[in-house]
Parts: structure tokens; sequence; C-alpha cells
């Protein structure tokens, strides 16, 4: 009887061990073969975890240094902030500002001759801001610094091209006269200033009193700066006052224009005179 249990016990061990390679033989490996794989695949994943473990640390060590950068640029622009007498909001209230005058110049630039000089009084307002900017101290950082020279760059660009005055062609009508032009709603509204389409087309009109239907003439519109229209009831005292607010000024006009003022007590609506800067 123990003779059988041990055989038993012995065939079942022989099984046992049979099995795997019976298994191994069916899929083409052997119980060796079985044993150097297992031992490379677990060589992988030991060097897997390792490099795992290493973009772990080396992605902490990142996140860490990232932070640190941060905190100094946090520290370096709060630095810039004190110097330029202002703070976050200041600054992005002043680049904001900054992009609407250049959007603004760009559509300038877009525009005829003709359309640009009604867009004058506009353009000098702009002109006139970038000046007082320009005197902030958040324009020396360098992003406003780099918008400032564009800007510089378009409001010379624009100022090639601003003409001195706008002309527009009237077709004369039947019964015309240059005093009934100049009182036109659209055209001066003041007859008074009929002398000033007389002089743009002198060259056509020989005589101011003798104008012929369906002739086109040439009106113009503005002056150019430093230059001053007449106006009736003006003098040279009056115009000093309102270009210098300094009345007593008057003689610096009159000096500039002695070709066409031969009486500095009387000047004539429609002259355009030069007005010297102050």
């Amino acid at each position: 009887m123990q003779n059988r249990i041990g055989y038993l016990l012995v065939c079942v061990a022989v099984t046992v061990l049979a099995l795997p390679q019976m298994g191994f033989a069916q899929d083409g490996l052997t119980y060796e073969d079985y044993k150097v794989q297992l031992a490379q695949y677990e060589k992988r994943s030991t060097v897997a975890a390792k490099s795992l473990a290493d973009c772990k640390a080396a992605g902490e060590a990142l996140s860490k240094k990232i932070t640190d950068t941060d905190a100094s640029i946090a520290a370096i622009m709060q630095e810039i902030y004190t110097l330029v007498e202002s703070d976050e909001a200041g600054v992005r209230n002043h680049m904001r500002k900054l992009d609407g005058i250049e959007a603004q110049l760009m559509g300038m630039m877009n525009l005829s001759d003709s359309d640009l000089f009604d867009k004058r009084d506009e353009f000098d307002g702009l002109v006139e801001t970038v000046k007082t900017m320009k005197k902030n101290r958040i324009s020396v950082i360098p992003a406003a610094a780099n918008k400032v020279r564009n800007i510089s760059q378009l409001i010379d660009r624009i100022q090639s091209r601003m003409p001195a005055k706008r002309i527009k062609n009237y077709t004369v009508l039947k019964n015309d006269s240059l005093w009934k032009i100049a009182k036109k709603p659209d055209i001066y509204d003041n007859p008074y200033l009929w002398p000033r389409i007389y002089v743009e087309n002198r060259g056509t009109i020989k005589n101011p009193d003798l104008i012929y239907p369906a002739s086109v003439i040439k009106v113009p519109f503005g002056v150019d700066r430093g230059q001053h229209l007449v106006l009736q009831g003006h003098s040279l005292s009056s115009i000093a006052a309102k270009v210098y607010k300094d009345a007593s000024q008057w003689s610096k006009i009159y000096q500039a224009n002695k070709a066409q003022i031969l009486n500095p007590n009387l000047v004539f609506p429609a002259q355009v005179l030069d007005v010297p800067a102050n």
C-alpha cells in the first residue's frame, strides 16, 4: 500500500514538472527560453521604471524652475512698474490707448487725399495725444517703445500726404457769380470769401465779374498749418489774440505778410496769411 502511494506521488510530481514544458513546447519555447525572456522583460521593466522615475524627477525639477522663473519675472516686473511710476493696470491701459491710436492712423492711411484733409483736426489731436503719451515713463518699456516707434512712422507718412487744402470742383450755373457761389451753404456760406475762389482760378477767370455757365472752377477749402484765413471783421490784432493769446504780437503776422498787406490796419476777407510760430 505504501509502495502504491509512493508511486502515485512520483507520477503526480512528474506530471506537474512536465506541464510547463509541454506548453512551452507547443509555443515553440522551452522552459529555458522562457526564463531567458522573462529575465529580459524584468530587466526592461526595471529600466523603464528607472526612466519613469527619472522623468518624474526631471518634471518636478522643471516645474520648480518654472515657478522660480515666474517669481523672478514677477519681481522684475514689479521693479519696472515702480520705475515707471505705474502698475500692471496702468501699463495695460497705456498699451490699449496706443493700440487704439495705431488703429486710427492705419485707417487714415487708407483714405483719399480729400478725405484725409477732412480728418486733419482728428489727426492733429492724435499727434498731440502721442506727444503727451511719449512723456509718460511707461513709454520707455520696450513693448510701448516699439509701439510708439510704429505710430511715429505712421504719423510721418500721413503728414507727408496731408494736403494743404481740399479742392472741390464746381460747375457754374446760369446767373451764377463768385459772390453767389461763395454764399452757398455747401461752399463757404459766406459771400465775402468770393476772392478766395477767384485767386484759386486766376489762370482761367480773367474777370472776377464774368464767369460762364457750364465752366468748371476749383473751390478751395481749409488752409495749411501755420496759415490763417481772414474773415470779415478780422484784424491783425484779433488774429494775434486768437493764435498767440496776445494781441500785441500782431507785428509778427504783419512782418511775415508784407507782400500782401499794404496797410497793417487793413486786411481783407479771404486773404490767407502766414502765421509764424510763437
